[in-house]
């Protein structure tokens, strides 16, 4: 059967969406049972693992309406899947911790209408709040490792990092953050 022009593009964006969206669910109904110690890996794997088991579905249960059909349609609802559950990664790392412009505003937020001073927002923003719990969680991740009272990147810490050196350094920018 012929197919409309765009069909493809349709199938791709319904099924891609449908299976993200199972992802999603099933990560909110897991983290809200257990937090895993390991997020961003366990995340990365249930993503990985719905996606898998999705395509497989849609090859094997040919009975399914408006499924993808060529090779070509399978690889690009493949692709489609992979850059939404990257993305979605990379931006859950900005959210498992929060960020110091989010605690800043939360905090001048909960002052209310009298405000904060700055020697009470220096006093709630440090090493505590911003620093650590980003350290504790390269060692978690084991990107770093602590040894004989020093931090030193894990080989997976030296290959991210070797890959934001080479993308700022792709975009002209500086060293800071």
């Amino acid at each position: 059967m012929a197919q409309k022009p765009g069909q493809t593009t349709v199938k791709t964006l319904f099924w891609g969406n449908l299976l993200f969206a199972a992802g999603l669910a099933l990560h909110f109904i897991w983290w809200r049972i257990s937090l895993p110690v390991r997020q961003a890996k366990a995340l990365g794997l249930l993503l990985a693992a719905v996606s898998v088991s999705g395509l497989a579905a849609l090859y094997f249960f040919t009975a399914l309406p408006f499924r993808p059909e060529s090779g070509p349609e399978f690889f690009n609802l493949a692709l489609y899947l992979a850059a939404f559950c990257l993305a979605y990664l990379i931006t859950y790392s900005a959210v498992e911790v929060d960020s110091p412009s989010l605690v800043m505003i939360s905090r001048i937020a909960r002052s209310g209408a009298s405000g904060i001073s700055r020697a009470e927002l220096d006093a709630d923003m440090g090493d505590e709040v911003l620093v650590l719990p980003r350290v504790a969680d390269l060692l978690t991740d084991k990107m770093a490792v602590l040894e004989n009272g020093c931090y030193r990147l894990a080989p997976k810490g030296v290959l991210l990092a070797a890959f934001f050196r080479l993308s700022r350094k792709a975009l002209k920018a500086g060293k800071g953050g």
